[in-house]
């Protein structure tokens, strides 16, 4: 797999955290992977541990965050095939603003129901699905 910079590897994680804070601002019971602390993490998906799973209700969603440097990789690909399998949960693929592009190339060649989240972290402002 692709390893990020530093500064990729920091803008990871920013996402993670703007999207965990806008999810349980909407009611969400969130685990999260890379923000540290108590929070628990999510349960495996396969051979992976997703980013972010969100329940409220019976509504699930798991997100995979990536990045210019990982978007395009042989690992993204597979854990997007495994979430979009996923029965009842909706599978999300966070990127920044300048990977919306070829996130959606990987999705439509992977030929799957990912929704792409556009992400504008300096101005903290994620497009979260309704």
């Amino acid at each position: 797999m692709a390893e990020r910079d530093h500064i990729e590897q920091s803008l990871h994680y920013l996402i993670i955290n703007m999207l965990v804070d806008s999810l349980e601002n909407d009611g969400f019971r969130v685990l999260a992977d890379h923000v540290g602390g108590l929070r628990e993490k999510p349960p495996p998906i396969g051979d992976f541990i997703p980013d972010i799973e969100a329940r409220r209700g019976s509504e699930l969603h798991v997100i995979e965050v990536e990045t210019q440097s990982t978007i395009d990789t042989a690992t993204t690909r597979e854990q997007l095939a495994q979430l979009a399998s996923l029965p009842d949960a909706r599978a999300c693929l966070a990127v920044p603003f300048d990977c919306i592009e070829r996130a959606r190339e990987v999705r439509d060649d992977l030929d799957v129901d990912i929704s792409i989240l556009p992400c504008y972290p300096f101005v903290r402002y994620v497009g979260m699905p309704k």
